[in-house]
């Protein structure tokens, strides 16, 4: 069993990591030597694709491979009795990001309407295509793999430090959104979301639910100008990732009890 597992990280770690970084070094190639921009359409197609290598990756490696029945119940997984969670853990990331943010991004719609019309438009786009897509690998292959062997704090940290890592790229295309901020801030922050997307996992034990905080993090993100530099900030994310560690105990804990 434990040579299965490795086999399938192993598997799970060069797919993703060959399939995403092909197309965002060919983004970056592209970008550097022609007129082109990181938001022209060919650039844009190179990074969606790109971004898909975790989605890709997992379907190849469903235990006892790829089949849409197998599929189909890998995303409909989920524990009943904990979907509670859901409300309490999001309602806490918003807080978190409205308390850090000093209002809406200049561009957006001044209509309430339309306002509402964007944040839902970027909300579902960014949890199907640009970001929560990633989640059938992080959170639906790579974390599970890795707590069957693991300690419940210790796993998000290396499926966060191998995230980070997995983004590296994006720091060599001219222009890319993500360039906003540093790599170092980017990290602390990717650190932290590995860990709330975790406890959202271990407790729900839902890939769809991860998908859907995973969306919610990139809209609010996308819309809202945060202070990041504050004390607060940083305490607020300390303290938020702190309970998501105490849910992933707590979530492990009540497992180990059932089995």
């Amino acid at each position: 069993m434990k040579r299965i597992l490795q086999n399938r990280l192993a598997k799970y770690l060069l797919l993703t990591f060959a399939i995403t970084w092909s197309f965002w070094v060919a983004d970056a190639v592209l970008v550097k030597a022609t007129a082109l921009k990181a938001s022209d359409i060919v650039p844009m197609i190179l990074f969606t694709l790109g971004g898909f290598g975790p989605t890709v990756a997992a379907c190849f490696c469903l235990p006892g491979g790829f089949s849409w029945k197998k599929l189909g119940a890998f995303l409909k997984a989920h524990k009943k009795k904990r979907l509670w969670f859901l409300g309490l853990f999001p309602a806490l990331v918003i807080v978190f990001f409205a308390l850090n943010a000093t209002g809406l991004i200049p561009t957006l719609p001044q209509s309430p309407a339309a306002i509402l019309v964007t944040a839902l438009i970027t909300f579902l786009t960014a949890a199907v295509l640009y970001g929560g897509n990633e989640e059938w690998g992080w959170r639906g292959t790579m974390h599970p793999i890795l707590a069957e062997r693991l300690p419940a704090w210790i796993v998000p940290a290396i499926v966060g430090v191998v995230w980070v890592c997995w983004h590296i790229p994006l720091w060599f295309i001219e222009g890319d959104s993500h360039q906003s901020m540093s790599f170092l801030s980017f990290a602390i922050l990717g650190m932290a979301l590995s860990y709330w997307l975790s406890a959202v996992y271990d407790m729900t034990g839902s890939v769809l639910c991860c998908m859907a905080l995973h969306g919610l993090v990139n809209t609010l993100m996308g819309l809202l100008t945060i202070e990041s530099n504050s004390v607060f900030y940083w305490i607020g994310l300390a303290v938020l990732t702190a309970a998501a560690v105490c849910f992933s105990i707590y979530a492990h804990r009540k497992s180990a009890k059932l089995q």
